[in-house]
């Protein structure tokens, strides 16, 4: 659902890959632009803190943005974005950067050219089109969609979890990804809920397996809760960086 912090959960995954897997990411996300304030919150959630004017400069604010540099790349373009040009553009950050994902923010931003067609087979082709770069180029493709509009049930006081048919587009979504998250932000009790809606393979999770977060204000991270529905949640914040100066 829009505002419920898909993008910023996305630029948390795509760090913990560059961090713990030093792999390099790709970005087309006309949801992020400008790119400066992108790599402000990328910044935020290394150092653990949103950068003052007084963190300019330091020793430990330049390693993240050399790790910026070195890791997380981003695909531009002045107008719409055409999605045959994106992957033609990480086809080309494969060879030339060596990234392993690539990441579209959103979706209905980064389009085919035809798209006077049925919601079906447009969704269609782009998913095969997806699941052909990936296998061919070796790289994760994240794809962020917004549900249809989501209506609340009688009685209650906020729209209920999306599931993946409810993707706005088509069902092909669900049939032909191997993999489905959601981000739901629950206002009320302030936290974050993120929920398996598809896993393919057993091994690699649960289909309906979710875990409970609650977003920092101070950095943008994602952090664990302790607690229950019935007794509420107080937050594990995590304030220290996760970067360190090089020897």
């Amino acid at each position: 659902i829009p505002s419920h912090g898909k993008s910023d959960f996305v630029d948390q995954m795509c760090l913990g890959y560059a961090l713990n897997e030093s792999s390099k990411i790709a970005y087309a996300s006309p949801e992020n632009k400008p790119n400066i304030l992108h790599i402000n919150k990328l910044i935020a959630k290394m150092l653990g803190k949103f950068p003052k004017k007084e963190d300019i400069g330091t020793p430990i604010f330049k390693e993240c943005e050399k790790f910026i540099d070195d890791y997380i790349n981003f695909i531009d373009y002045e107008g719409a974005y055409n999605f045959d040009d994106v992957l033609a553009k990480a086809a080309e950050l494969v060879k030339r950067k060596g990234i392993k994902v690539l990441v579209i923010d959103p979706y209905n931003k980064v389009t085919m050219k035809d798209k006077n067609r049925s919601d079906d087979s447009y969704t269609a082709e782009y998913l095969l089109k997806i699941d052909e770069f990936a296998r061919k180029h070796d790289v994760l493709p994240i794809i962020v969609a917004h549900p249809t509009k989501m209506k609340k049930v009688q009685g209650e006081s906020k729209p209920p979890m999306p599931d993946f048919y409810d993707i706005r587009g088509s069902g092909d979504f669900y049939d032909m990804s191997p993999h489905g998250l959601c981000v739901y932000r629950d206002f009320e009790q302030e936290i974050v809920r993120i929920k398996n809606l598809k896993v393919k393979f057993s091994f690699q999770g649960v289909t309906g397996a979710e875990t409970i977060t609650m977003w920092n204000p101070a950095n943008g991270r994602y952090s664990e809760v302790m607690g229950d529905d019935t007794t509420g949640y107080s937050p594990i914040f995590d304030n220290e960086p996760w970067i360190r100066i090089s020897e």
